[in-house]
């Protein structure tokens, strides 16, 4: 299992700046997504994780009611949730860490256009960074298995196995992506990360 267990200073880097960490369950993407916040600085970073919702909380009701009242199947509730959080962090010029598997290249592709279109509707530049995590499909099975034993979140094995069915990269879709181990130091893959965020930004 990857830790984060080294510490580093702050990268300077500023937002805002989309990065979305897309993987299979137990890919390491929630410790990914925590090593990057250490090295951006918390202070700058905006964390999104539908594993993460706290639905029990005032504001989410708030918001499941104004959906429910639009007509929006509930199905969509955090997926919309988790994208009104993203709108206001654009705004307020966070860098947001966008931990999901994004399975369906169709369902990555419209929250990338409606992010970057909110973005240019307030005269933001936006720069994005696709994270895609690549592992060792028994590494992730058994990660999820021992999650799951510690009273954890996890998929079933049919909802797994469709995962793997499903999963494709999105890399030369027109957005900048970079592929990193999920079996490494998980520092090592975000100064990679941070590296390729800061190129991004630059060009």
């Amino acid at each position: 299992m990857q830790e984060v267990t080294k510490k580093s200073e702050p990268q300077t880097i500023d937002g805002p700046a989309l990065l979305i960490i897309r993987g299979l369950p137990g890919s390491g993407k929630t410790y990914l997504a925590a090593a990057l916040r250490e090295a951006i600085g918390s202070t700058k970073v905006v964390m999104l994780d539908p594993d993460a919702i706290d639905y029990t909380s005032k504001t989410y009701a708030e918001h499941t009611h104004a959906l429910t009242t639009q007509g929006v199947e509930k199905l969509f509730h955090p997926y919309r949730f988790l994208r009104s959080k993203a709108h206001k962090a654009i705004s307020a010029g966070k860098i947001i860490i966008w931990n999901q598997p994004f399975t369906l290249p169709d369902g990555l592709e419209r929250t990338l256009k409606n992010l970057c279109n909110y973005a240019a509707e307030h005269d933001i530049t936006l720069p994005v960074l696709l994270v895609e995590i690549e592992v060792d499909l028994l590494v992730a099975k058994a990660r999820v298995l021992r999650r799951k034993r510690r009273g954890g979140h996890g998929p079933s094995d049919g909802r797994f196995a469709r995962f793997v069915d499903e999963y494709t990269s999105f890399a030369g879709k027109g957005y900048p992506t970079i592929t990193v181990s999920g079996e490494v130091e998980v520092s090592v893959s975000a100064s990679l990360v941070v590296e390729a965020l800061q190129s991004v930004q630059g060009s």
